[in-house]
């Protein structure tokens, strides 16, 4: 087995991956703590597997972590979520090297993945999930899911709100996103311009920590994709960023530069990821030409 050298070696031979992934957790995923929850447990996952546990950091090889993701398609996880796993731990490997743990990181091969279509909320699909949180009394939920549609933001962001990582501006008019809350580690401020959303934030801000957790979360949003989405694997959370940057675009035909600007993007080619036209656009387009 081929070793690559490790600062550690000789002073600490039981040196894991864990320990120091524990240990490097708020650097190597600083932007939220639900974040480095779940990295943890997909880095824990992968650990368990083989015999990975004990196996000092220098000691792995591709083929170790290629093994451990033909094991996740085996067991039917789709293309995308696999590569969520290899990313968090080649993120581990990456920063292993440059505090000097270790003098290679394992070279990863991601899987392919094909692009979904097009996504985006309807308005009545917006309206039935807002409707089926009241009739579960998950207020929280709807209110989640109302200012992700409003405003754009992640739902870490929102989480963040709850956990007291980010906050409100005195006058109630702006959710301040510390660099430690945004995916690109950049501060931003997101207006709260329409009234729901101010609303949906402050109810948020007051309530959200005590009611939520990552279990309930993805409980209700796994019955509101089985009874509204009808099982749809594309109606996720996530999409009310697209269905925002969407609507600035489509409806209130806002550049892309502005779209940028208001879902917090640093590089103009993500959000033209996230802008679809929408049909009765095109169709308008269309009959003009």
């Amino acid at each position: 087995m081929t070793h690559y050298p490790s600062l550690f070696d000789n002073a600490r031979p039981h040196h894991t991956m864990f320990d120091f992934a524990q240990r490097e957790a708020h650097r190597i995923w600083p932007n939220s703590v639900e974040h480095r929850k779940r990295s943890l447990a997909q880095l824990s996952a992968f650990l368990k597997f083989n015999d990975n546990p004990n196996r000092p950091m220098s000691h792995f090889l591709p083929k170790d972590v290629h093994a451990f993701s033909d094991h996740l398609t085996a067991l039917g996880k789709a293309n995308g979520t696999v590569n969520r796993y290899l990313a968090t731990i080649s993120s581990v490997f990456n920063h292993a090297v440059d505090e000097q743990i270790i003098t290679h990181a394992p070279k990863l091969k991601f899987l392919p993945e094909e692009e979904g279509r097009i996504r985006y909320f309807s308005k009545e699909e917006q309206k039935n999930v807002i409707a089926y949180f009241e009739s579960l009394d998950l207020w929280w939920m709807r209110d989640m899911f109302r200012l992700a549609l409003l405003t754009g933001c992640r739902k870490g962001e929102i989480v963040a709100l709850g956990e007291g990582g980010a906050t409100l501006s005195d006058d109630g008019m702006w959710l301040i996103l510390p660099k430690a809350v945004t995916k690109t580690s950049k501060a931003r401020n997101v207006p709260l311009g329409n009234p729901d959303a101010r609303a949906a934030a402050q109810r948020l801000q007051r309530g959200l920590g005590a009611a939520y957790s990552k279990r309930k979360f993805e409980q209700a949003w796994a019955k509101v994709q089985r009874d509204v989405g009808r099982g749809d694997k594309s109606f996720v959370f996530h999409v009310t960023r697209h269905t925002a940057a969407s609507f600035l675009a489509n409806d209130l035909q806002q550049p892309t530069v502005i779209v940028a600007e208001y879902l917090g993007h640093s590089d103009l080619a993500t959000t033209q990821k996230y802008v679809h036209a929408k049909p009765d656009n095109l169709l308008a387009i269309s009959a003009q030409m």
